[in-house]
């Protein structure tokens, strides 16, 4: 399995979107994650014991028959498809009315910030954020009025995944 997979991180991301006042979606990840441990536990891919990722990264890729190899690419598949659900979902609002997340390859935050220099917050309006390790988009301003925001917000976004080679998926 990829980097992107679930599984990778599956507390420390739960306990994140928890904090962030997405609990239904820490749920969902932790479902996913018990749902796949449980199929690859039957399946022998991995030991029953531990977590899925051991800390050194390691993992049984090499599945024992063809039926445990379908098994696995099914699993795949379903992450994946989760992964295109929650992109296809657009822009999600938070339980803050001025915060709204998305999933693009990562989650991006588009939340309105009032003037505060202190704060690094220059002009009044709506401010995005990208996935950790994006660079160029934490606390990026980009309108102040909504409707316009979420527009260029999204051309951001397709612009930051096509430099980095991912818009061609």
């Amino acid at each position: 399995m990829n980097d992107h997979s679930v599984g990778v991180e599956v507390d420390a991301t739960a306990k994140w979107l928890e904090e962030r006042g997405l609990s239904g979606a820490a749920r969902l990840l932790r479902r996913v994650a018990r749902q796949r441990d449980d199929a690859v536990s039957q399946l022998g891919l991995r030991p029953a014991a531990g977590p899925a990722y051991p800390a050194g990264g390691t993992e049984h890729t090499a599945p024992r028959d063809l039926d445990a190899a379908a098994e696995a690419a099914m699993l795949r598949t379903d992450v994946a498809r989760l992964q295109a659900l929650a992109e296809r979902a657009g822009w999600v609002p938070d339980r803050d009315a001025k915060r709204l997340w998305r999933w693009r390859d990562g989650w991006w935050e588009l939340s309105y910030h009032r003037r505060n220099p202190k704060d690094g917050y220059h002009d009044t309006g709506w401010y995005l954020w990208g996935p950790v390790g994006s660079g160029s988009y934490e606390g990026e301003y980009v309108d102040r009025r909504k409707g316009p925001a979420l527009d260029d917000a999204e051309r951001l976004i397709t612009l930051y995944r096509a430099a980095m080679g991912e818009g061609q998926r």
